[in-house]
């Protein structure tokens, strides 16, 4: 089976996009879906594994906390469209994993991989997870 986010290959937003972010949101208004954003969860780019957002105050350090976190929070996306917690598992542990490969024999690129071979990579703000996530606490969109 083959999962795609239809955000990264073409939808009712205006067409092709190369990526969505993620955030739990609160306080969200059933009459005009507008909604605070009280965390960046993170971003999901197409053929990249899914990149996180680091809170280390708040203990959001790898994806296991992420998801135990998520379980009672609304998740919605960039666009304004809600996430199901089992629908952003899904995404998050098998097409966005660092490990998925795709039909074409593509394996996701991992954030803080690149980052080492490319020059963007800060120890002092980014860092992997034991499953093999990147994490940042910089600001990323």
């Amino acid at each position: 089976m083959v999962f795609q986010n239809t955000h990264e290959s073409g939808n009712e937003h205006g067409g092709f996009l190369m990526g969505t972010n993620y955030y739990v949101a609160k306080n969200r208004c059933e009459c005009c879906n507008r909604y605070d954003e009280e965390y960046h969860i993170g971003k999901s780019s197409m053929g990249w594994a899914f990149s996180f957002q680091g809170y280390p105050w708040n203990k959001l350090t790898s994806w296991k906390q992420w998801k135990t976190f998520l379980k009672d929070q609304l998740i919605i996306d960039e666009y304004g469209d809600v996430i199901s917690y089992d629908e952003f598992v899904k995404m998050v542990e098998t097409y966005k994993s660092p490990n998925f490969i795709d039909k074409n024999g593509h394996k996701n690129f991992q954030h803080n991989e690149q980052g080492k071979k490319k020059g963007w990579y800060n120890p002092e703000t980014d860092w992997d997870d034991e499953d093999g996530y990147s994490f940042t606490t910089a600001e990323f969109s």
